[in-house]
């Protein structure tokens, strides 16, 4: 099997929340499933602000095909009317942060009564940073990983590099690590800040 970049790291560790950032096109989302969905988690929801739904099923497969899967989908509303079912809830936009965190967390309760561990990935925050002020996108943050980390569960961020270090720098406030990944000429590098789930200084991956 080829190596992936996921294979240089450990699972997050239960009750923490690890933020994964770097340019755009350097593999943070497949890094988030196989961080997310790995055999030690039982079931995760993913809220998907860039991709659909039925999309984000078929990528998380073929990373990771075990784990029960529940998405928030903040694209298909946009494209036409969808319809909810037990596997998927839907929002208008990347912006309604209270409908991402309402039925994020109704998931997050529906999976804790059926697993024993449960992963919460949201990719990418960068979209929400369009439509809300980064005040609101903060204090989103804020909330939802407290309730993961009060939950014992994992969870999994991704921010693509947004050019701001203020932005940068509040963002990564409420996160217990951040995993660093960038292109270089040489292929693909990685780094971890704060957790001890990977390599901390640059390495290849």
């Amino acid at each position: 099997m080829q190596a992936t970049v996921g294979s240089a790291f450990d699972t997050i560790p239960e009750g923490t929340n690890v933020l994964v950032a770097g340019p755009p096109l350097t593999g943070k989302r497949e890094l988030l499933y196989e961080l997310l969905g790995g055999g030690t988690t039982d079931g995760t929801v993913f809220v998907s602000t860039r991709k659909r739904a039925s999309v984000i099923e078929r990528e998380f497969r073929r990373h990771t095909p075990e784990p029960a899967l529940r998405v928030v989908d903040c694209v298909s509303r946009q494209l036409g009317a969808r319809r909810e079912d037990q596997h998927h809830r839907f929002v208008s936009d990347a912006g309604d942060l209270t409908g991402i965190g309402i039925r994020a967390s109704e998931f997050m309760r529906q999976l804790q009564a059926s697993c024993d561990t449960v992963a919460l990935g949201m990719h990418t925050l960068s979209t929400t940073l369009m439509y809300a002020d980064l005040r609101r996108v903060y204090q989103f943050l804020h909330v939802l990983t407290g309730r993961v980390g009060g939950a014992e569960f994992r969870g999994g961020f991704v921010l693509d590099d947004v050019g701001d270090a203020r932005s940068y720098s509040v963002l990564r406030q409420p996160f217990d690590a951040l995993i660093e990944v960038r292109d270089e000429d040489d292929g693909r590098e990685a780094r971890v800040r704060g957790l001890d789930i990977g390599p901390r200084t640059w390495t290849p991956v």
